[in-house]
């Protein structure tokens, strides 16, 4: 079972974007949705699908002059064709848009926390614990992926994350912030965050007091099963 966390999102949040009131000790850091435009040509390739029907006219409309059609024709099946190039990139960009309306990502001194979800919201929940690297790779834009690796043993379901996620990774899901402003600044704030927490985790398990299992849901205050163990490569993110 993984230490990931998932939960149908309740429309009462107590705070925006999250499931639950953090725990005494735990701050929020930062919160960001990713920018839909950057989203739409970046995760959905918006761009390069109007780049492909800009060259399919084109052809259809060489192909049906080179066919000796007439220039009537010609007009009425560009403009058929004009009107569906039009509704796939009109539902893509809207598509782009409802996921960053309805995304969260929210940094805690102790997790990253991922509401997603257009029709049926849900909580992914993240502590740093249970990461084993993060790396950035940002646009010429500013805006970035922060990409997140669990541990080994860790599993989370690509359908209930995508598409916040690395593409075809499929035996082992890589989380994502996609497309946020700023993305170097909040790469810093991460890696700082995550840096400190494992920092308290191994000082924790040195000298052996009762901790609250960060793997545990926002929210919990049940005492850990196991003791907490960090992360084996909790390094800062590092621009790709």
């Amino acid at each position: 079972m993984t230490h990931a966390d998932q939960k149908h999102y309740d429309a009462d949040e107590p705070v925006r974007g999250l499931p639950a009131r953090l725990p005494k000790g735990e701050g929020l850091l930062w919160q960001g949705s990713p920018r839909w435009f950057d989203l739409a040509r970046r995760c959905f390739h918006l761009q390069g699908i109007a780049i492909y029907f800009a060259v399919m006219l084109s052809w259809n409309v060489v192909s049906a002059l080179y066919d000796g059609q007439t220039a009537l024709d010609v007009a009425r099946s560009l403009v058929v064709f004009a009107g569906v190039s039009a509704f796939v990139m009109v539902v893509v960009a809207v598509l782009s848009w409802a996921i960053a309306r309805t995304t969260v990502y929210s940094i805690t001194t102790r997790r990253v926390v991922i509401r997603a979800g257009v029709a049926m919201p849900k909580t992914v929940n993240l502590p740093f614990a249970r990461l084993d690297r993060a790396d950035v790779k940002l646009t010429a834009s500013g805006a970035g992926d922060i990409v997140l690796t669990p541990l080994p043993e860790d599993r989370i379901a690509y359908l209930v994350l995508w598409p916040h996620l690395k593409a075809f990774q499929l035996s082992h899901v890589r989380p994502m912030l996609r497309s946020i402003p700023d993305a170097a600044g909040v790469a810093q704030i991460l890696g700082t965050a995550m840096e400190a927490e494992l920092a308290r985790l191994d000082v924790a398990l040195t000298t052996g007091p009762a901790l609250i299992d960060p793997a545990q849901p926002i929210g919990s205050n049940n005492p850990p099963r196991s003791p907490v163990r960090p992360a084996r490569a909790g390094q800062a993110p590092a621009a790709a």
